[in-house]
This record gives C-alpha cells, sequence and structure tokens, in this order.
C-alpha cells in the first residue's frame, strides 16, 4: 500500500528536486565542457514491485545504479539508475578520451559513481534545506545488473520516483532517479513535507 500523497504535498517536494538537479546540472556542465539540462517531471510514489514498470524496464533489463545511503531524519537510500547502454554513452560524454574501448572497468565506474553523487547530494541537499532538516550522506557504490535484482538488493518497501532525461552534447541519456524507504521513512517525511506546508501556507 504506497502512502497517499496530496497534490500539494508531491508540488513541494517536487521543486525541491528541481532545485537540487538545477544546481546538479550546472556543476555536470563543468565536467563534460558543455551545458547540461536535466529535466524533472511529476513526482511518484509506487510500490517497490510496480517501480520497474514506472521507469519503464523490463525486469531483465541490464542497468548501472549508484547507490547512496543516507540518514539524518530518516534512513534510507537513493540510486540514480541508467540501463547499461545509457550509462556507456553517459560515461563517454564524462570521460571523452576513453571512447574506444570503452567498458565497465575502474574508470568508467568511478565517473559514473562521481556523476550519481554529484545528483543525488543535490536532490537530497535541497530536499534538507526545504524540510530544514539535515540528511547525512554515507559513501556510494556502483550495482550492476539485472534491473529486478538490482531493486531486490535495496531495503525499502516503496520507492519515490523521478524520471530524469540528460541532455548533454546533443545526446538525450534517460537516468532513473529512486528513494527507497520504509513505511517508517515515508512517514516521517510525509509529516515533515506537512509541516513545511503548514509553515508556509
Amino acid at each position: 500500500m504506497t502512502t497517499d500523497w496530496s497534490e500539494l504535498e508531491r508540488d513541494a517536494l517536487a521543486e525541491a528536486f528541481n532545485v537540487g538537479v538545477g544546481s546538479a546540472a550546472a556543476v555536470l556542465s563543468g565536467m563534460v565542457g558543455a551545458e547540461v539540462m536535466l529535466s524533472v517531471p511529476e513526482l511518484r510514489v509506487v510500490d517497490k514491485a510496480a517501480a520497474l514498470a514506472s521507469f519503464g524496464l523490463a525486469p531483465a533489463d541490464r542497468v548501472c545504479a549508484v547507490v547512496q545511503p543516507y540518514g539524518g531524519a530518516f534512513e534510507s537510500r537513493a540510486l540514480l539508475m541508467f540501463t547499461e547502454v545509457k550509462s556507456y554513452d553517459l560515461v563517454r560524454a564524462v570521460v571523452p578520451d576513453h571512447v574506444a574501448e570503452m567498458r565497465m572497468g575502474d574508470m568508467a565506474q568511478d565517473a559514473l559513481i562521481e556523476v550519481g553523487n554529484l545528483v543525488l547530494n543535490a536532490c537530497l541537499t535541497a530536499v534538507g534545506e526545504l524540510l530544514g532538516c539535515a540528511l547525512t550522506t554515507r559513501v556510494p557504490s556502483l550495482v550492476k545488473g539485472e534491473a529486478a535484482e538490482v531493486l531486490e538488493q535495496m531495503e525499502g518497501s516503496e520507492m519515490m520516483l523521478l524520471h530524469m532525461l540528460f541532455s548533454i552534447k546533443d545526446k538525450d541519456i534517460d537516468g532513473y532517479v529512486g528513494f527507497l524507504l520504509d513505511q517508517q521513512a515515508m512517514g516521517a517525511l510525509k509529516q515533515a513535507v506537512g509541516n513545511f506546508l503548514s509553515a508556509h501556507l
């Protein structure tokens, strides 16, 4: 059973993510030497089992996901996930000197983790500032495999989903941002958003 979020609550969080993604896009532009546009569509909250369908992914699709544990006001995990093909495209944009024989070697993995860390931390910082609560991040990691297996490794019963479009050097690279929260964490987040809205409306 997904947590019932009002349109106003979703809009408040979506605006925080917009701010975070804007900050991430500015830094990414410096990394790749070109303008980077990151779009953030409507926020969705779904059961973990429905996340793949929401992303438009099949269970057997190969993906790469940067996983960022965090704590503070509530414990959870954030992830930035790409299909394997799109992850290569992103690494080629960030590390253009290694286009010829790009595989998921150490340099490619480090580049993906750096991008994931940047985007996820920007989002988490913006949400924390909006809600007036501290969210502390921990060391990120890279997980690869079939989409269903990757999500199965993640703790949490519900996912807060964003589907982002990275426009880099005339390439459109789809990325998926998910925040996995258990019922307690989701309830704490919803309460924090409610408190914010009560104080500002």
